[in-house]
């Protein structure tokens, strides 16, 4: 991995850059936050069928399915700071678009055009943290990026409740955020890091360069999605009132968010490999706990957290092995193949756990996410296994 000194940065230019791509990150989040609650509750309000509720849902995941495969090239030909740029002003117009336009249908194409556009400053951000860190500190770097991103996806929700959906507040709100989300990397292009690639491998073929990261991100997405998106159902199953299973979610939110950090810094201290085993470990025990602490809002509110900040904390490491294994020439084909990853579980453990729970609400979910992690975590170890047997004859 390229260090900080191949790229002609002092200290202090490498801690402007890092603060400018993680400044862009929170209003990125935000617009996510936003976006996601803001399309369900219109298209419930417009009395659509579920089917199109979970349509909806899904296309943003769908767009960034579709568009991975070739952003690397189109990152790499406008330079990062133009592609964060391009991409948070397409959603900006994005949010405009949605209010002059209030019918499900073109709601469907805005927000998959709109992915498109977010694609890329998350695909941008992420090469740009990787290139820019220190190896002995990307994992808390990487924390602090995950911090933001995920206190602005929180925040979102928030807007909500106090602007309500009615008017033209929520859609201003978004769009600004998002063409704000572009002035950080604006002030601070000068110390953009250099995109190259060796045209060696693209998001596909990336996938093999770093198996076991790659098979975290898998993790990352099904585990943080599933939950994010059903633990407020499973605590209804489970008798909580509406408020308690909506605190549930709260309290998964926040130590996602407070926990990340202590994972980076361990992931800086030990093996990361090992770190991710251990989170594997924590969440089959702390979700095996749920159908017992349920019935106690205080005891079911602190496992909701400590899965919070378990479930973030794959993405992180993930990330981290990302920048830790792949070289420059290869770093934004292989970001690539991990959100590729990360959408494909994003898309499998909702729906999986969905049709689980419609057997038992709760034992369902519990079955299904302990099960997929098991099967995931045999998988890192293979994989890890495999590449440290590769590395061994190379």
């Amino acid at each position: 991995m390229t260090s900080t000194n191949e790229l002609g940065l002092t200290a202090a230019q490498r801690l402007l850059s890092l603060a400018a791509v993680t400044a862009t990150a929170f209003g990125v989040g935000l617009s996510f936050g936003i976006g996601f609650p803001l399309t369900a509750l219109s298209f419930e309000a417009w009395a659509q069928p579920k089917w199109m509720i979970g349509l909806a849902g899904a296309v943003p995941a769908i767009a960034v399915l579709l568009a991975l495969p070739i952003l690397p090239r189109v990152v790499m030909r406008l330079g990062p700071v133009t592609a964060i740029a391009f991409g948070c002003l397409v959603g900006a117009a994005g949010f405009a678009a949605l209010y002059a336009f209030q019918s499900p249908s073109a709601w469907l194409i805005i927000r998959l055009l709109m992915s498109v556009g977010f694609a890329l400053p998350w695909l941008a951000g992420e090469t740009w943290i990787n290139s820019v860190s220190e190896e002995s500190t990307r994992g808390r770097v990487i924390a602090v990026y995950a911090i933001v991103f995920f206190t602005g996806f929180a925040t979102g929700p928030f807007v909500l409740q106090n602007l309500g959906l009615d008017g033209p507040w929520p859609f201003i709100v978004g769009s600004v955020g998002s063409a704000f989300a572009t002035l950080p990397i604006l002030l601070a292009r000068q110390f953009a890091p250099e995109f190259c690639h060796d045209g060696s491998h693209h998001a596909i073929s990336a996938l093999r360069m770093a198996p076991a990261a790659m098979a975290a991100a898998f993790i990352g997405g099904f585990a943080e999605i599933t939950n994010l998106s059903l633990i407020p159902n499973v605590g209804l199953a489970a008798g909580l009132s509406q408020n308690e299973a909506l605190g549930l979610l709260s309290a998964m939110t926040i130590g996602g968010i407070a926990l990340q950090f202590p994972i980076g810094w361990l992931s800086d201290k030990v093996s990361r490999h090992a770190v991710t085993l251990g989170l594997a470990v924590a969440f089959v025990l702390l979700v095996l706990l749920l159908p017992f602490v349920l019935t106690n809002f205080d005891a079911a509110r602190v496992v909701a957290f400590l899965i919070g900040g378990v479930i973030l904390g794959f993405y992180t490491l993930g990330l981290a092995v990302i920048g830790e294994r792949i070289g420059p020439g290869d770093l934004a084909a292989a970001n690539a193949a991990f959100l590729l990853m990360y959408q494909g579980g994003s898309i499998i453990g909702p729906f999986a756990a969905g049709v689980a729970m419609t057997v038992s609400p709760v034992n369902g979910f519990v079955a299904i996410m302990t099960g997929l992690m098991i099967v995931c975590g045999v998988a890192v170890v293979l994989l890890e296994r495999r590449e440290r047997r590769a590395a061994a004859r190379g």
